[in-house]
């Protein structure tokens, strides 16, 4: 699908940066509520929506903790995000996302750089579609599922 991409960057100090993105193009987006799973291929289609998202991101002074906080709205239901390919300064994960990276001192006779990552994406759950499955159940379709991921990196 055609789009465009608009993006605006700000450095307030050297710990603080923000970021306003606004992108349109097509997604993917169920036309009829209320389908049934086997039906719901025949109901997708391209449609032509927004998107803008603001993004903050910046070091805590003494930790030197670095942290992205970002929220990225579109105007009305997708089951893909706009852009998805994204990769300029303010590529953004749909809805509400905070991540964290904490370095972690490492002992002395190991020569390497440690850190721990938090990353929390899509915190309020929005973006969910149901349709009914085979079963009776409900099943969600999805552009960016709720979920909490953590991890440590080590570079020598």
């Amino acid at each position: 699908a055609r789009g465009l991409r608009l993006v605006l960057e700000r450095k307030f100090c050297s710990d603080l940066t923000a970021t306003l993105d606004y992108a349109y193009g097509g997604v993917l987006d169920l036309a009829k509520p209320d389908v049934e799973l086997q039906d719901a291929r025949q109901w997708i289609g391209t449609q032509s929506r927004h998107a803008l998202a603001a993004k903050l991101s910046g070091t805590v002074p003494g930790s030197h903790t670095r942290w992205i906080a970002s929220y990225r709205w579109v105007n009305g239901p997708a089951l893909t995000p706009v852009d998805m390919f994204n990769a300029s300064p303010g590529q953004s994960d749909p809805f509400l996302n905070l991540f964290i990276r904490q370095h972690i001192p490492t002992l002395g006779f190991l020569p390497a750089h440690m850190e721990a990552l938090v990353d929390l994406r899509n915190l309020l759950a929005q973006g969910y579609v149901p349709v009914m499955g085979l079963d009776g159940q409900t099943v969600y379709l999805v552009q960016s599922a709720r979920s909490v991921r953590g991890g440590v990196t080590i570079t020598f």
